[in-house]
């Protein structure tokens, strides 16, 4: 059945794709605060936070890493004319890993740092699942807007490599310090580029 007949391309499909992906973000974000919960027992404030520190961590990366794929989803379907069967495919691989960063959080804060790779690994899959729905649409199939060439391969670049770079680079922050010079270095050159290709 070709996309015509399929309604594929209807004015509402890329509409309702949006509210449909924006709806898992909302819910994988709430899903992170819903998993924390307090210490049986605890002395004070300054107990409570020792106690639940690890976890706070986790969910404040988590929050951090789910916000920076939401705003890659939005700037790739702000560019988009039409949707398809196929960009449907790939939208649900990229939400189906948003969908299990909570559970990868949990393990986050409860293995420490031998769930460090897969934490990582699964906020990087994230990534080259967002370039991989970004390439079909920019070069493939021809779904988004008039766009020069090298705004389109920027934005492949941004959405592959930013999820993964920045939480590895956050994580590795949070233990040498001199970290936090890299991820600055990192987001003044992606703008700086970001600015010469004229890319909002």
């Amino acid at each position: 059945m070709s996309d015509k007949n399929s309604g594929d391309s209807s004015p509402g499909h890329l509409h309702r794709l949006v509210l449909f992906s924006d709806a898992v973000f909302a819910i994988a974000i709430t899903l992170l605060a819903i998993e924390i919960h307090p210490p049986h027992h605890w002395h004070g404030v300054a107990d409570l936070f020792s106690q639940m520190g690890p976890k706070l961590l986790a969910y404040a990366v988590s929050f951090a890493v789910i916000g920076i794929c939401w705003f890659s989803h939005r700037r790739v379907f702000a560019r988009l004319a039409r949707a398809d069967g196929r960009l449907d495919f790939l939208n649900f691989l990229v939400l189906g890993v948003i969908a299990l960063l909570p559970l990868a959080t949990e393990l986050l804060w409860e293995g420490g740092g031998q769930a460090l790779p897969i934490y990582v690994g699964l906020v990087a899959l994230s990534g080259l699942a967002m370039g991989l729905l970004w390439a079909y649409a920019a070069f493939v199939g021809k779904l988004v807007q008039p766009t020069p060439t090298g705004e389109a391969w920027f934005m492949l670049l941004r959405v592959t490599v930013l999820p993964g770079l920045l939480c590895g680079l956050t994580l590795f922050s949070l233990v040498r310090p001199w970290g936090w010079i890299l991820i600055a270095a990192l987001l003044a050159g992606l703008s700086w580029l970001g600015r010469k290709l004229k890319v909002a």
